[in-house]
């Protein structure tokens, strides 16, 4: 059993159409956490500082998000997306923008706004693919991390737990 430390951010728009069938009061997005190079997950500005230093009600578009006074920008290692598959949307895999950016945008910034941030130090358990799950009730004596290094099983995903949704999803607007 492989856990993924996470955290939540409140959704303010959505990434594709897809993304609708998942859309209810309190959606939001799941991510962890990158490195900024300094041992922290708050970018550097440009001015050496970690926070945005504005006048009051003024902002700044940094990377394509809007900040506002006080506020940092998170680093992002990567997004954890819905899968379609799973009405409930608590089932998750990572976001590969190669698959859904489109092209012909600038590439998408790995950044959050640290105003958005909702939540943060749970765990969501990795799913085993369907075929190692199978073979693993089977009765298959072998360590999960061997198993996990088959080739041609897909994508990992993540389950987040219903409790878990409803409270982030109290926590957004």
């Amino acid at each position: 059993m492989i856990y993924c430390d996470v955290a939540v951010v409140q959704a303010r728009e959505l990434w594709s159409t897809k993304e609708e069938v998942h859309l209810r009061p309190g959606h939001h997005w799941l991510f962890e956490f990158g490195d900024a190079g300094d041992g922290t997950c708050f970018a550097t500005l440009e001015n050496g500082k970690k926070e945005f230093t504005l006048a009051s009600r003024k902002w700044v578009d940094y990377k394509g998000t809007r900040f506002y006074h006080g506020e940092r920008a998170m680093v992002i290692k990567r997004w954890l997306h819905r899968v379609d598959e799973d009405a409930s949307g608590l089932t998750f895999k990572e976001w590969d923008p190669k698959e859904d950016a489109d092209p012909e945008q600038p590439p998408v910034a790995m950044i959050a706004n640290s105003s958005e941030l909702r939540a943060a130090d749970f765990k969501l358990k990795e799913l085993l693919p369907p075929e190692l799950e199978q073979a693993a009730r089977g009765g298959m004596r072998t360590r999960g991390a061997g198993l996990r290094q088959l080739e041609g099983m897909g994508p990992a995903r993540w389950r987040l737990e219903q409790d878990e949704d409803n409270d982030f999803r109290s926590r957004c607007e």
